[in-house]
């Protein structure tokens, strides 16, 4: 009988939510459009492409974009960006991350007992939101510092 595989320390980041999961956590806090053409592709695939591409780390161009029975893509990699660009700078996507938090939270489910945090600095060439000067490198960009839960929750 083989022995019993050991429960991972941390649980992976999802970089893709199940259509229940979407339309029960995320979906409520996206604004979508109130007129014109309806996203084709659904926006369950636009936001579990949106999470690959921001896991990953790869460029927008270089997204794998599905394809149609006849070959060619259901969907163009600008027009992802631009949903996630609107979702990005109406607030959606922290209204989102804030309730799912809280979710977590009100389940019992966040293990605050040690958090592990990571700090980044993107330059910044021509200005933007949240900039500041660092000191250590001596350059100004926009600071950004992920804390996540022993169980691998941000």
């Amino acid at each position: 009988m083989p022995p019993a595989l050991a429960k991972p320390a941390t649980t992976p980041i999802p970089v893709q939510l199940s259509a229940s999961e979407f339309t029960q956590f995320i979906l409520p806090h996206l604004t979508l459009p109130k007129c014109g053409p309806k996203c084709t592709l659904g926006y369950h695939s636009v936001f579990n492409l949106i999470l690959w591409v921001l896991y990953t780390g790869m460029q927008w161009k270089c997204m794998p974009v599905p394809i149609d029975p006849h070959g060619k893509p259901t969907i163009h990699y600008t027009t992802i960006y631009t949903v996630f660009a609107r979702w990005s700078d109406d607030g959606s996507l922290e209204h989102a991350f804030i309730a799912s938090v809280r979710h977590l939270s009100n389940h019992h489910q966040l293990d605050l007992s040690i958090l592990h945090g990571d700090g980044t600095n993107t330059v910044a060439k021509k200005g933007g939101d949240g900039i500041g000067y660092s000191g250590h490198k001596h350059q100004k960009g926009e600071k950004v510092i992920a804390i996540i839960d022993n169980h691998g929750a941000v």
